[in-house]
C-alpha cells in the first residue's frame, strides 16, 4: 500500500455517521409507482387506507382511458393537497401517462405557459363548490387554455374523504393498450420555477427518493404510523412525502387542502398524528400559536423538515416530544438529498449527510472543476438514482445543469464539514436561467 493511499481522505466521510441498519449501497427495486401501490394495497390492507385507494385509482384509470388518456400522453393537475390529488396522480401513472403538477395557485400567465409548454391533454382541476365542470376552477382553466393543447377540463371536489361516485361507477375497465409503464419511462413534470422549463422525473426517479428516506427513518412503525402532510403535492417534495414514500411504509397519510395552523393542528389531535413533515415557514407559523395548541401535536415522534435557524429549532424541540429531522431536497432530485440522522449524531443547525445512495461534491460556483476543501463554500453537486435525467423542451439547460458523470448542479451554496455533514447556505444565479 502506498503512502498516498493510507492518507488520502475519506471520499464519503458520512458514512460513519450512519444510524444502525441503514445500508451505504441501497438495493432499489426495478419498478414502477404504480407497483408500489399495487404492494402496498396487498401488504397493508384496508386498515391504512391503500386498499380503498387502490380501488379508486383504477376506477378513475378506466375514466381517464375512457377520456382518451393513453400512455405517454400529459395530464395536468391543478390541485391542492386533497385525495382526488392521490386518486388522480396514481390514475395518470397507472395508464403509463405523465403528471403535470401544477400549483393551484398559479396566475393565469403561469397556467397558460405550463400548460402549453407541457402539451398537457387533460387538466383535473379543483373546485371546493362541487365537482361540476362549470364550476369556477373549470371557468378559470377554460380562459387560459384557447392556445393550448388542452381538449378536455374535469373539476372534482377537494372536500371530502374520497372521489364521488362520478368518476368510481364506471363500465368494465378494458385491456391498457400498449401495457403500463416501465420504470424508466417519464412520470413528472415538475416546474421548478414558474417561468423555467420543467424538469423530468422518471418513475425510477421517485421510486428511488421513496426508498431513500423511508431507508433513513428505520423507526417508522411498518402500518402504524399517521402522517401528516404539509408540503404541496404539486412539489416533488411533497410527492416524496406525501404520496411515494408512505407507498413503503404502510403510513395513512392526511392531505389538507386547507394548511393554515389551526387546522393542522385540530387535525393532529383528532387523528393522532404521529409523522409531520413540514417547511420552515410551516414551522414559524405553527409556532406563532398559543403554547397551549401545540398540545396538539403530542403524538407526534417524528418531525421532517428542511434546514432550520437556530431559533426555531429550539423552539420546536422545547414544545414538542418529537425527533426533529433536518434534512434539504431539490424538485430535480425527487426532493431526496440530504437529511440528519436521528439521535447523537444529528448536527442541528445543518442539512445532515447525503442519503444512501447519494453522492455529493463542493466546487467553485458555476464549475464541475476539483473539490473543494472540506470548510469552503461552493456549489452543491449531487449525482444517484433519484436525479432527473434532464429539463423538458430544453436541451441547452440540460447540458448546463447535468454535467458528465451523472452530477447535477443543483445552484446551491454549501458547505461540506470533515465529517460529512453538509449545511446548504443559499443558492446562486448561475445554474437557474
Amino acid at each position: 500500500m502506498t503512502e498516498s493511499q493510507v492518507t488520502a481522505p475519506d471520499p464519503r466521510p458520512w458514512l460513519r455517521f450512519y444510524a444502525a441498519g441503514v445500508p451505504h449501497r441501497p438495493q432499489i427495486p426495478d419498478v414502477t409507482i404504480p407497483a408500489l401501490l399495487d404492494a402496498a394495497a396487498r401488504r397493508h390492507g384496508g386498515r391504512t387506507g391503500f386498499r380503498g385507494l387502490h380501488r379508486a385509482v383504477g376506477a378513475c384509470a378506466d375514466t381517464l382511458r375512457t377520456r382518451g388518456i393513453r400512455h405517454g400522453d400529459r395530464v395536468a393537475l391543478v390541485l391542492p393537497n386533497c385525495p382526488w390529488f392521490a386518486v388522480a396522480w396514481h390514475a395518470v401513472l397507472r395508464l403509463g401517462a405523465v403528471a403535470v403538477a401544477i400549483d393551484p395557485g398559479a396566475s393565469a400567465t403561469t397556467l397558460r405557459r405550463q400548460l402549453a409548454d407541457s402539451g398537457a391533454v387533460l387538466v383535473v382541476a379543483g373546485d371546493s363548490a362541487g365537482g361540476s365542470a362549470g364550476g369556477s376552477a373549470g371557468e378559470r382553466l377554460d380562459a387560459v387554455r384557447g392556445d393550448t393543447c388542452v381538449r378536455d377540463v374535469v373539476t372534482v371536489p377537494i372536500d371530502g374523504e374520497w372521489p364521488g361516485s362520478a368518476w368510481t361507477r364506471t363500465p368494465a375497465r378494458p385491456k391498457p393498450r400498449g401495457g403500463g409503464p416501465k420504470p424508466g419511462d417519464l412520470a413528472v413534470l415538475a416546474y421548478v420555477t414558474a417561468d423555467g422549463p420543467a424538469a423530468m422525473l422518471t418513475h425510477a426517479n421517485l421510486v428511488a427518493a421513496a426508498h431513500q428516506l423511508t431507508l433513513w427513518q428505520p423507526q417508522l412503525r411498518n402500518g402504524q404510523e399517521t402522517a401528516l402532510a404539509v408540503t404541496p403535492l404539486w412539489q416533488p417534495h411533497g410527492l416524496l412525502f406525501g404520496l411515494t414514500a408512505p407507498l413503503l411504509t404502510g403510513t395513512r397519510t392526511l392531505l389538507l387542502p386547507d394548511p393554515e395552523p389551526q387546522t393542522l393542528l385540530r387535525t393532529a389531535r383528532r387523528r393522532k398524528a404521529t409523522l409531520l413533515a413540514t417547511g420552515p415557514a410551516d414551522c414559524r407559523r405553527l409556532l406563532r400559536r398559543p403554547a397551549h395548541e401545540l398540545e396538539a401535536l403530542a403524538t407526534v415522534r417524528t418531525w421532517l423538515t428542511e434546514t432550520l435557524d437556530t431559533e426555531t429549532a429550539d423552539r420546536i424541540r422545547g414544545a414538542v416530544d418529537a425527533v426533529l429531522v433536518e434534512g434539504h431536497g431539490i424538485p430535480e432530485a425527487a426532493g431526496a438529498v440530504l437529511a440528519n440522522p436521528r439521535g447523537a449524531n444529528a448536527r442541528p443547525g445543518t442539512s445532515g449527510l447525503p442519503l444512501p445512495g447519494t453522492e455529493i461534491r463542493i466546487v467553485q460556483e458555476g464549475t464541475s472543476g476539483a473539490d473543494l476543501p472540506p470548510g469552503h463554500a461552493g456549489e452543491l453537486l449531487v449525482r444517484g438514482p433519484q436525479v432527473c435525467p434532464g429539463y423538458w423542451g430544453d436541451p441547452a439547460r440540460t447540458a448546463r445543469r447535468l454535467l458528465p458523470g451523472g452530477w447535477l448542479r443543483t445552484g446551491d451554496i454549501a458547505v461540506l464539514g470533515p465529517d460529512g455533514y453538509v449545511t446548504v447556505i443559499g443558492g446562486i444565479g448561475a445554474a437557474s436561467p
